[in-house]
């Protein structure tokens, strides 16, 4: 489920909406680097989060947020999450409806972030729709598990179980973010995921 195997052509035409994620991270991580490396001015100018001017009236900053990082770090860490497990949702929900939902995932987070924490600095990162697609994994597992292989079950919740350790334990994670990114997906999922048959057609292919 999780394993890629196509080529880059190919993962291009059958994931469109991945494909264009990454690459915006990418493109935004290299013009970073032709502004002097990650630091609170270009975190900002990128269109980070930040609490004072979303408050000024920026409230595109509530998703521009999700396609800048932190630091290269950050960054490269975050870009193989995205493109394991954004792939079988693209496949599962379709392009559109699957962009519709990482943006209302990506916008949920950091309106968790807005009311439920006070981060002194501009905040970017994937992590706030990533994390929400973790809460569409677990809330599938939990109702649909029968529809998993075992493998496929025990790296969802592994990886679940070690990026919150990660969140609580790492200094100068957004932990309002990850937890609002994946309540909001599980907050999403039981409007999304209605049609059985396809589901199941979808993840055993």
């Amino acid at each position: 489920m999780f394993r890629i195997t196509e080529d880059f052509p190919t993962f291009i035409r059958r994931y469109p909406v991945t494909t264009l994620i990454v690459g915006i991270c990418t493109i935004l991580m290299i013009i970073t680097t032709f502004m002097g490396g990650y630091n609170i001015n270009t975190i900002a100018q990128l269109g980070g989060y930040d609490k004072q001017l979303i408050n000024r009236g920026q409230i595109w900053r509530l998703l521009t947020y999700a396609f800048g990082h932190m630091s290269y770090a950050h960054f490269f860490l975050n870009m193989p999450f995205i493109l394991i497990f954004s792939r079988p949702l693209e496949r599962i929900l379709g392009s559109i409806k699957f962009l519709l939902n990482y943006v209302y995932m990506s916008v949920f987070a950091s309106i968790i972030i807005h009311f439920f924490s006070d981060y002194p600095i501009p905040l970017a990162g994937s992590s706030g729709p990533g994390y929400g697609l973790l809460g569409m994994y677990i809330f599938l597992v939990l109702k649909h598990r029968n529809k998993f292989p075992t493998y496929d079950k025990r790296f969802i919740i592994t990886f679940t179980v070690m990026g919150f350790i990660m969140t609580f334990l790492i200094p100068g994670i957004s932990i309002s973010g990850h937890i609002g990114g994946f309540v909001g997906g599980i907050l999403l999922s039981p409007f999304v995921f209605k049609k059985q048959k396809d589901l199941e057609f979808s993840i055993s292919g």
